[in-house]
């Protein structure tokens, strides 16, 4: 099954696997402004409280449905039961090859939250499952779609400013954020 969206299609199923912050960037669209065609039919974590918390909270905000939440080793239970046909994955990265590798070995298409995977082995296996499998993967960024990076993109490609000769960029990491970020695999 194909997970573009074109008229008279039906709706594409997705399920999430970790539900911390990152999940929030795929559920409240989801959920929201990106409804019609798609359908959010089960919550995968680690935590109950967590599933919990976004099961209310899509109630509360968006009127959603009741969402079916599944603790993470019920993971393959989740795809029978709900036959999801898109898995996003958003838990901690060096989970990312696990859940990615068997939702296609299941049959459903992945979504990954950057980084794909944290080492080349189990990059490698990803690449596998996919030539195995014949699913799609993609991998998304969580910032490319930012508001302030698009408005200047934009900017930038209407000549505002003309010609663009060279591009200096520092990323300044805060010490909450950079100093953890630093001591993962990330360094």
């Amino acid at each position: 099954m194909t997970t573009m969206i074109t008229p008279n299609t039906q709706t594409v199923r997705y399920a999430i696997v970790g539900v911390g912050g990152r999940a929030v960037m795929f559920l409240n669209p989801l959920c929201q402004e990106f409804r019609k065609g798609n359908q959010l039919v089960a919550m995968c974590d680690t935590n109950p409280g967590r599933i919990a918390y976004y099961q209310r909270s899509l109630q509360e905000q968006f009127d959603y449905p009741l969402v079916p939440g599944f603790i993470a080793g019920d993971f393959d239970q989740m795809i029978a039961q709900t036959q999801p046909d898109v898995v996003i994955v958003t838990t901690v990265d060096a989970f990312h090859h696990e859940y990615a590798i068997r939702a296609m070995e299941l049959g459903c298409d992945v979504i990954v939250e950057k980084p794909m995977t944290i080492d080349e082995s189990k990059c490698q296996a990803i690449f596998d499952a996919v030539a195995r499998t014949g699913r799609k993967l993609r991998v998304t960024f969580n910032c490319r779609w930012a508001t302030g990076p698009v408005t200047l993109r934009n900017l930038l490609a209407e000549g505002t400013i003309g010609e663009v000769l060279h591009v200096d960029m520092e990323y300044m990491l805060g010490v909450r954020h950079g100093a953890g970020y630093f001591r993962r695999w990330h360094r």
